[in-house]
């Protein structure tokens, strides 16, 4: 059914689409004029966490803030859900509305589908923001040691999703509680209704386990993701870290095959970036592009 499972208001110019991809509907909110920019969101989240910022980007871009499979409003295929079956999904997906460059901003383990969808179309990408992420294949193997566990032990045990299912079903608000209480420093919008909204999406049948195995299918990604000796990145980049979360990870992997990239550590701020901190990506967006833009 193309209706959202749970409605919200949208700034007046946007509107919620649905689009056939070989199957899989994939529901986008969309809305603005200008230059495409395509908004990817992660786990456990959908496209609603860039509400705080549509209504200023699409005073600048037609904006399409998208739930990949297994998100928010689209289907819940059985998968796969590695970053190349997502990123060749979501190339189709812009080729249906004609769309043949863009830019791209992503967070969370929608950094990681961004970084794939940048090394697998390159041409394609005017410009890339990567927000908050142990991309797969990226970055440094050390940040998932034993002595980081705090920050990335989800990555393990959600690895083995039917145990994961099993631990998690009927828990789903407590268990993602954990990570916005946990991971969060500005907590101002991360309410306790807003981590309800975001469990009640998690809790309808198979969207737990998808959200999982993107992790199981961490070595079809970090194959898929790894950097070559052709990797070479001309446009604009940006890349974001909180500094309670990743803080310059993705820069120090990413920077060696870029000509121009800018790397932000924003201060007292935890991983979730689009909510904690919406106004510093919205100028890193401006600030970034604008040299395309006027081009």
């Amino acid at each position: 059914m193309n209706s959202p499972f749970i409605p919200i208001a949208l700034p007046s110019s946007f509107e919620h689409t649905y689009t056939d991809v070989e199957g899989v509907n994939l529901h986008a909110i969309e809305g603005g004029s200008g230059q495409p920019l395509l908004l990817l969101g992660g786990w456990p989240q959908t496209c609603y966490v860039w509400r705080l910022l549509l209504e200023q980007l699409g005073e600048h871009f037609r904006v399409i803030a998208l739930d990949m499979r297994g998100q928010g409003d689209s289907d819940i295929p059985d998968g796969p859900y590695d970053c190349g079956t997502a990123a060749r999904e979501i190339k189709a997906f812009l080729a249906k509305k004609e769309i043949n460059s863009f830019y791209l901003v992503g967070h969370d383990v929608g950094a990681w589908v961004a970084f794939t969808v940048l090394k697998f179309f390159p041409e394609a990408v005017l410009g890339a923001g990567l927000i908050d992420a142990a991309i797969p294949g990226l970055v440094s193997n050390d940040f998932f040691s034993v002595v980081n566990a705090p920050k990335v032990w989800q990555f393990y045990f959600h690895m083995v999703p039917d145990l994961a299912s099993s631990l998690v079903t009927g828990k789903e608000n407590e268990y993602l509680s954990w990570y916005f209480t946990n991971k969060s420093k500005r907590k101002q919008n991360l309410t306790p209704e807003v981590m309800d909204y975001y469990a009640r999406y998690y809790s309808r049948p198979g969207a737990m386990k998808a959200g999982f195995l993107w992790y199981s299918a961490l070595e079809e990604t970090t194959k898929a993701n790894t950097p070559t000796a052709e990797t070479h990145f001309s446009q604009p980049i940006f890349t974001m870290g909180g500094e309670f979360a990743t803080k310059s990870l993705i820069y120090n992997g990413l920077s060696p095959y870029c000509d121009d990239i800018t790397g932000y550590v924003i201060e007292q701020c935890g991983h979730y970036i689009p909510e904690e901190a919406p106004e510093e990506i919205f100028q890193a967006i401006l600030t970034t592009f604008a040299t395309t833009k006027e081009s």
